[in-house]
């Protein structure tokens, strides 16, 4: 059973929560950045500032996640993200509240109960481990047919103006399942681009299909995209020429 199955299982039946928490801690979460995880090359470590999120009551919490694929379900675009030890997490949060998969099967955690997790872990000598900090994500052109959104999302782009190029890569993180990369060569506003490209896709999209978009300006989409050729140009209107 994965940490997702636990997860919902926990919610409804109190004596797998022990469980749960047990193989939590023990595992890789992902969280939101801001900006890009920066390295402290003089004194090591990472320098990261997170995103926060409110509950209805208006509470403030920082969201973390049990999967890439939870927070971009959560987030509905790219965004900078960082993974880590969920107990490490913990120890760097630990005055403030926190919410694993929020608007999902989720779990909040008040930093009474970050600290009492730690200090369990402590007495049992459960180690926070220390991860890699720059996670290996592997790119390759796609190897299944997506013409039912090649098409779809080509006709979209023809009528974006600000978009002069469009690539496609399946993205693989870790152990997960492969997720559709669309990388485009734009200007202007990406949210303004992505949000309603991704409610648009939507109608198109079979089980099984998990898309991200990015623009070619992020470091990562430059890694992403070499030595492929864009699936869409936009065509050079007549004073262009």
């Amino acid at each position: 059973m994965n940490l997702d199955e636990l997860l919902k299982e926990a919610i409804t039946k109190p004596e797998k929560r022990s469980l749960f928490l047990q193989m939590l801690i023990k595992s890789d979460v992902y969280v939101i950045c801001k900006k890009p995880v920066e390295q402290d090359k003089i004194n090591g470590g990472i320098s990261m500032e997170l995103v926060t999120t409110q509950n209805p009551d208006g509470d403030i919490f920082i969201p973390f996640f049990t999967s890439y694929r939870s927070l971009q379900q959560f987030a509905k675009r790219y965004v900078h993200c960082y993974k880590l030890n969920c107990l490490r997490l913990f120890d760097l949060i630990q005055s403030a509240n926190a919410v694993l998969n929020p608007n999902s099967f989720g779990k909040e955690f008040s930093s009474q109960e970050l600290k009492s997790i730690l200090m369990v872990a402590r007495n049992l000598n459960i180690p926070a481990i220390s991860m890699k900090e720059e996670e290996t994500i592997e790119y390759r052109q796609c190897q299944k047919n997506v013409d039912h959104l090649l098409r779809p999302i080509t006709r979209y782009l023809a009528r974006q103006a600000n978009v002069d190029s469009a690539y496609l890569v399946e993205m693989i993180r870790g152990c997960e399942r492969p997720q559709i990369l669309f990388v485009f060569d734009m200007n202007g506003n990406t949210r303004k681009l992505f949000f309603p490209l991704s409610k648009y896709m939507q109608s198109y999209t079979k089980s099984g299909d998990s898309l991200v978009f990015i623009s070619l300006e992020e470091k990562a989409a430059k890694k992403a995209i070499e030595g492929i050729e864009p699936f869409y140009i936009r065509k050079k209107r007549f004073f262009e020429r």
